[in-house]
């Protein structure tokens, strides 16, 4: 494992200082750290435009790993929002640019991320598919951007909704992880009769501390990919982790996961 192939994802920021997550995730030795859009506009509300941003992250040496989220399928206010991203991608550099859908047909999705990927020349735009989403499954979501046919066009796979959609490990061919950007990791523990969206956006917690086969998951990405794995985002996107101090919930998030990938030889 190399610290430049580990960051902490945005929604693990939601609602937080900027500043104070930046120096949390430099302190506990991650290289990158993921921005949403509703971060810029907080900021932006706060007096500090996307260009001191960017400086922010530079100043402590530390990369925009992904810049989210473009919503395909819409009809309405999002549209706004999706312009802004993209005008965003030149300023903050970003890895990635993530994309999902939450309205429309899955042919009309289809066609727009074609679109989207031939209007976005400088990073990769991956696409996230999720189970409560309009592209809910993994070959759904294979045949989305192979249909894209841009080399920018990309999978991002969330480990949550790789096992909510009902996907196996052995789903991970070489075929797959040659289209993939990115891998998440969180982990969940049994809830019950829990909602499938309101479990990925409010209840998940530290890789390794829940009941999700992570090292299975993470063994069979790395040997479909040749043992040259894409980069992994830690995302405990958590209502209860988010009233903790943020420089714990960075260092927590280092410790576990840095433990979960020594324990499946991941790529030092």
């Amino acid at each position: 494992m190399t610290h430049d192939q580990l960051a902490l994802g945005a929604m693990t920021f939601r609602g937080r200082d900027f500043e104070a997550s930046l120096d949390a995730v430099q302190r506990s030795g991650f290289r990158a750290m993921g921005i949403s859009v509703a971060q810029c506009m907080a900021c932006l509300e706060h007096g500090i435009p996307p260009e001191t941003m960017a400086e922010a992250f530079r100043e402590r040496g530390l990369r925009v790993a992904e810049l989210e989220l473009i919503r395909l399928g819409e009809r309405g206010m999002a549209r706004h929002l999706n312009a802004l991203v993209i005008d965003l991608i030149d300023i903050l550099s970003p890895d990635r640019v993530h994309v999902a859908a939450f309205s429309g047909t899955v042919e009309e999705v289809k066609r727009e991320f074609a679109i989207l990927c031939e209007q976005i020349t400088t990073t990769e735009v991956a696409f996230e598919f999720m189970p409560y989403s309009t592209v809910r499954d993994l070959p759904t979501a294979v045949d989305l951007v192979r249909g894209a046919g841009s080399p920018r066009a990309k999978l991002v796979i969330d480990v949550v909704h790789f096992f909510r959609s009902g996907a196996d490990v052995t789903e991970l061919g070489p075929d797959v992880l040659a289209l993939t950007a990115g891998l998440q990791l969180s982990d969940l523990v049994p809830r019950p009769g829990v909602d499938l969206a309101r479990e990925a956006r409010h209840l998940r917690t530290f890789p390794g501390d829940g009941v999700l086969p992570l090292a299975d998951f993470l063994r069979a990405a790395l040997t479909a990919a040749d043992g040259t794995p894409p980069p992994v985002t830690i995302e405990p996107v958590s209502d209860a982790l988010e009233t903790l101090p943020v420089a714990w919930v960075a260092e927590r998030a280092m410790q576990s996961t840095a433990c979960l990938l020594s324990e499946v030889g991941w790529p030092r």
